[in-house]
């Protein structure tokens, strides 16, 4: 009896012990599903300033800045003490109520029917702008707590990297909106966000048990992994600049060319006025407009500056993206034609010359008269690709701010602002979704088309359909980039006059794969394999223990060797651009080549016409994909575009 009470006695110990352990971690926030505006760290300072300074610079300083004859300067910690508004201090450290920078940013933000509040701010003027209930409670607590800046010890002579060193693109949007807008509907932008690129990453941190490291997010999110974040790191608990993922200060703040890969690209730290921003253009005219310093660089305007990204090596040699090694040796590049004269133009996908590309200022900066800035041939940021968004429109391109305090999703528990602010916000990020959308397409059209040969009248039991891709891509292989993910292939249908169905290739199965070796039901004798696709899709493949070969849909070898550790290559794999044991079928179709297959089409006796129709159709993930790392779910919005479409109509000779 004595050991059954102490065995009772342990397991509510025990378990006392765990609820403790689950409410601290709750009351800690670790457990919170909310991305923090700045990741936490271990440093003596206010643990507000960090927040406060962002807040600021992200919503203020756009006009609030340095050398501005009309407004109190917000841009540094010392003109914010300073400062004054209308004969009041901007800060009374110790009363927010005293202070003009909390009055100007009050409201009564809750819509509370016995606030005292106003019912708007008198800033930010962007109603989309104005503080969370949250935002408001940070600056009131860091005002009443003294308003300090975080001050370093005396014997610590090393700066520790912060949120602050990279400046934020939505406070470049403030002078560059056109810029924002473009980039903030790219993939650039959704690189970290993505829900595919998350799973994926975190399945192959598990096969290789994290040996892998930062190999895959630093391309992702090179300002994140700059500031410590690892691999395994989920996206809820990212800083929201890290989720920015290839943020503005990822190219503009790179002034040489390192001429390596895998996106080991080195950053400048600084805040938007201590740092430099490069571009294309020559002359710098921030000190005719109290703006941030520029510089040209001719390394930007570059094939090389893209490559550093778009051309990635794995640790063990197998060369898993090859865009910018497939432009070195293209007829593109024996011609002059960069990538940004097909990515970044008026059209997408052709090159078009800087000097037909639409003039333009490449800045509005709020007291400064437009014609301060001379027009310029101005670049598209929306860098048209093959993938984009999964999330809902709720979440991209743009979130505003109290969606991360409140579940938006119940309109009950929105005030009529939120109701207001949440229309005004999914209007707009489906306006952005559709112009991304609509480059997508050309971009895609203006890669291959397509050529189909068949005979005037079918005279025999089978008639040959000749059908051929041809490129008009002059710069890559297509599809390019990660290609086993990609998938281009022909689909040919033949039917009669009946609609009997007399041929079909490059359909797809129940789970909407190609019936190809990646097909679940092909696998297992449910579907039959299509020995007449015509798909350029590179796929990798395996050297397996019996010294055959077959195609996997992950990365990762997991049939050679029982260990799934990825270390440095122990062979010359560079030479081969592969490992002895794990390579890259390549099976995409070279610049300005033209590749096809004959079809033989079946004609029955009863028969009078024969029509064919013949697609090229390209989607940017198969399904099998998603379901090897954990993401059915987003299948349904897997998009399979027709770049090209044939029909013909053959009458079938008695």
């Amino acid at each position: 009896m004595d050991s059954m009470l102490a065995g009772c006695r342990f397991r509510l110990s025990r378990a006392a012990a765990w609820t403790a352990l689950v409410a601290s971690v709750l009351a800690s926030g670790l457990a919170s599903a909310t991305p923090p505006p700045v990741q936490p760290r271990q440093m003596p300072m206010n643990p507000d300033y960090l927040e406060v300074r962002m807040l600021i610079n992200q919503k203020c300083v756009g006009c609030h800045r340095q050398g501005s004859e009309e407004r109190a300067d917000l841009s540094t910690y010392e003109a914010l003490l300073g400062g004054e508004a209308d004969g009041d201090k901007m800060i009374v450290p110790g009363d927010a109520e005293k202070s003009a920078l909390f009055t100007y940013v009050d409201w009564n933000v809750n819509a509370d029917e016995d606030s005292d509040a106003e019912d708007e701010p008198t800033m930010p003027l962007d109603k989309h702008e104005w503080l969370t209930s949250g935002q408001l409670e940070l600056v009131r607590r860091w005002i009443d707590n003294g308003a300090l800046e975080y001050v370093l010890p005396e014997h610590c002579n090393i700066t520790p990297l912060t949120e602050l060193d990279y400046p934020s693109a939505r406070q470049c949007k403030q002078c560059h909106p056109k810029q924002y807008r473009e980039w903030s509907r790219s993939m650039h932008a959704y690189a970290q966000q993505s829900p595919v690129f998350e799973a994926f990453n975190l399945s192959l941190v598990q096969r290789t048990s994290g040996t892998i490291g930062t190999f895959c997010s630093r391309c992702h999110t090179p300002v994140g992994t700059e500031l410590g974040e690892n691999e395994s790191v989920r996206n809820v608990h990212r800083s929201r600049l890290s989720l920015e993922g290839v943020t503005c200060v990822v190219c503009h703040r790179r002034d040489l060319g390192l001429h390596k890969s895998n996106g080991r690209v080195s950053i400048q730290k600084g805040d938007i006025n201590s740092g430099c921003m490069y571009g294309p253009f020559e002359s710098d005219i921030s000190g005719d407009v109290n703006a941030h310093k520029s510089q040209r660089s001719s390394y930007i305007r570059t094939s090389q500056f893209c490559g550093e990204c778009h051309d990635v090596t794995s640790p063990e040699g197998v060369r898993l993206e090859e865009a910018f090694s497939e432009w070195n040796n293209s007829p593109a590049a024996k011609d002059g034609i960069a990538c940004h004269l097909c990515h970044m133009g008026p059209e997408q996908g052709r090159p078009i010359e800087r000097h037909h590309w639409t003039l333009g200022r490449a800045a509005e900066v709020d007291g400064v008269p437009p014609e301060k800035f001379p027009l310029r041939r101005l670049s598209d940021h929306t860098f048209s690709g093959p993938d984009y968004s999964l999330l809902p429109d709720t979440e991209f391109p743009r979130k505003l701010d109290w969606m991360y305090e409140i579940d938006y999703r119940n309109p009950a528990c929105l005030t009529p602002y939120q109701q207001k602010t949440l229309e005004e916000l999914r209007r707009d990020n489906r306006e952005n979704l559709e112009i991304a959308r609509t480059k997508r397409y050309e971009l895609l059209r203006n890669g291959a088309h397509l050529c189909v040969k068949a005979p005037a009248v079918a005279t025999h039991r089978t008639m040959d359909v000749q059908v051929a891709v041809q490129s008009t891509t002059a710069g890559h292989s297509f599809p390019t980039g990660f290609t086993a993910e990609r998938q281009l292939w022909v689909s040919v249908e033949a039917t009669d006059e009946n609609g009997r169905v007399l041929f079909h290739s490059g359909d797809l199965d129940h789970n909407h794969d190609l019936r190809d070796g990646h097909s679940h039901e092909v696998l297992t004798g449910h579907a039959v394999h299509d020995q007449y696709l015509l798909n350029f899709q590179n796929k990798f493949t395996i050297q397996t223990q019996k010294g055959s070969e077959r195609s996997v849909v992950l990365s990762v070898n997991r049939d050679v060797r029982p260990l799934n550790i990825l270390r440095p290559a122990t062979g010359i794999s560079q030479s081969f651009g592969r490992p002895f044991t794990f390579r890259v079928a390549k099976a995409s179709l070279p610049p300005l080549r033209s590749i096809g297959r004959k079809y033989p089409i079946p004609i029955p006796r009863d028969s009078q016409m024969c029509m064919v129709r013949v697609r090229l159709n390209f989607r940017h993930l198969p399904p099998t994909l998603l379901d090897h790392i954990g993401t059915p779910h987003l299948k349904h919005q897997l998009e399979v575009v027709v770049i090209d479409e044939k029909r013909i109509a053959v009458p079938i000779a008695r």
